[in-house]
């Protein structure tokens, strides 16, 4: 079993953007998921606002 890492911010969570960067989805498909937690905060801080969570799934 593994975890991974979403951001969520509002109602909208980071996913890849067409350039590269982080982008904003509505969608949890296709936001983009990280493999630690220390990822997942480093790139809300630098891309989310105040307040973001972070979403703690298990895959098996």
């Amino acid at each position: 079993m593994s975890t991974v890492y979403f951001v969520k911010t509002g109602e909208q969570y980071l996913c890849p953007g067409e350039d590269g960067d982080v982008g904003m989805t509505p969608s949890f498909e296709e936001a983009e998921h990280f493999l630690s937690y220390e990822e997942a905060e480093s790139a809300a801080r630098a891309n989310a606002e105040p307040g973001y969570q972070i979403i703690t799934q298990h895959r098996g």
